[in-house]
């Protein structure tokens, strides 16, 4: 234990006082991420004492609905652009229009699809008005997610902090207002208003200024990959991606129909609040996979910075959630507290796994080698679905947590090696250089 803490206060203090590029990146997402998350409580916390739990229930369904089609419609770009924009040369501006057009398209077809086939029944309106609304939010949700991954993979993810924050504190403003004027839909109002002045904006500041700067900076494009080689890339990374946004929406649908909307609020909100904090290890990785592309002889530098700040938010970050459990889901009512405690604890302690799992996943991408993290999700998933099927009607929403245990588990003993070998597969940092913290800062 001592020896843990001794690790992690190091960790700490190395990710303080030599905040390389890859680390001003990374905090950036993470004050992104750190600062949507804690204005998302907040949010929740008001929708919960201005609406029934019932109507929390439905809206959390809808909100999931919305965000898994987005996700889906994104076709791995998100990845892709991360992995490659920094080579893309003087082909990003219309790498970047392709990807838009196509992944717009096909958001569309997929949400009005979704209501065609009669999907979400249980917890959409039936208003023609409403219906069209949702499916807008699907297609500007797709491009407001694109454009985080376009800004950080063009080393501008300072952005992306401002740009979601904004749009987190706008969507809280105008929530008692939405409640107010629509008691069923104020929540889902209130989400998605505030996603097409953000659009406008950061589509303009990347499409006038960004990317005629990375353009004039970086010349011709270096050696990205074939159309041949980019679909087997992208339909991998999608394959995973499927695994990754289907599950928790699944987990929201079973939890609905065996045990009702409010155990999904119960269930929800610690759910909500770990994947928050997964989010964390995700910007480390995602500002380690655009560095190390850019600079793939300095991928060992870029790798020890990564697992530091992965340590720094790790630790504290389970122990202090463990510890203070009830008094975080009281702020959303006692029932919140009494019900989802527990899982919230099971929750925190599987991000272990999680961090495993992202660190692998950088050197997967950078190898072109990624349908290893796809038959891994995949597997997960399953598993999880199993043991929640199995133990829902014993266990309740905890066994939710019991399976994200049983996964993190596996994840650790099959992954934690092959991290580890990979890592040192890397040339070693050159005793000259001291990390990156007189690197150029951020555009």
């Amino acid at each position: 234990m001592m020896r843990s803490a001794q690790t992690s206060s190091g960790a700490i203090w190395k990710v303080v006082t030599q905040p390389g590029r890859l680390i001003r990146n990374a905090i950036a997402l993470m004050i992104s991420s750190g600062g949507t998350a804690i204005i998302g409580v907040v949010f929740w916390g008001v929708a919960t004492h201005l609406a029934s739990p019932t109507s929390v229930g439905r809206k959390t369904a809808e909100i999931a609905a919305m965000l898994l089609l987005a996700n889906l419609a994104q076709l791995s770009f998100g990845s892709i652009f991360e992995r490659f924009l920094p080579i893309a040369g003087d082909l990003t501006r219309g790498f970047v229009k392709r990807a838009y057009v196509v992944c717009v398209v096909f958001g569309f077809v997929l949400a009005v699809t979704y209501l065609a086939l009669g999907f979400g029944r249980s917890f959409l309106p039936t208003a023609l008005g409403w219906r069209a609304l949702f499916v807008a939010a699907v297609v500007l949700w797709t491009i407001f997610a694109l454009q985080d991954s376009v800004l950080i993979g063009l080393r501008a993810s300072k952005w992306v902090a401002v740009e979601n924050i904004s749009f987190s504190l706008a969507k809280l403003i105008l929530l008692p207002l939405s409640i107010w004027i629509s008691a069923s839909q104020g929540i889902f109002i209130a989400w998605t208003a505030p996603v097409l002045v953000t659009i406008v904006v950061i589509t303009r500041y990347l499409f006038r200024t960004r990317i005629p700067e990375h353009m004039a900076a970086s010349g011709p494009a270096e050696s990205l990959p074939s159309t041949r080689e980019l679909i087997l890339l992208a339909g991998a990374q999608y394959a995973s991606l499927l695994t990754a946004v289907f599950l928790p929406s699944i987990i929201t649908l079973i939890v609905i129909q065996r045990l009702g909307a409010v155990a999904n609020a119960h269930y929800f909100l610690p759910a909500m609040i770990s994947t928050s904090l997964s989010l964390l290890f995700l910007s480390i990785v995602r500002s380690f996979l655009v560095e190390a592309s850019h600079e793939p002889q300095e991928i060992r530098r870029h790798a020890n910075s990564a697992f530091r700040a992965l340590v720094a938010v790790l630790i504290p970050s389970v122990v202090l959630g463990s510890i203070f459990a009830p008094q975080y889901l009281r702020i959303f009512g006692a029932s919140y507290a009494t019900e989802g405690s527990t899982l919230m604890r099971m929750l925190l302690l599987s991000l272990i796994g999680n961090a495993v799992m992202v660190f692998y996943s950088t050197f997967a991408w950078l190898d072109k080698r990624v349908w290893w993290m796809t038959v891994r999700n995949l597997g997960g998933s399953v598993l999880q679905l199993l043991l929640i099927f199995a133990l829902i009607g014993r266990h309740g929403i905890n066994s939710i947590g019991i399976a994200a245990l049983a996964n993190s588990a596996i994840t650790i003993v099959f992954f934690l090696p092959i991290s580890i070998r990979r890592y040192r597969m890397t040339a070693p940092v050159a005793p000259a250089r001291i990390d990156d913290a007189t690197s150029t800062s951020d555009s």
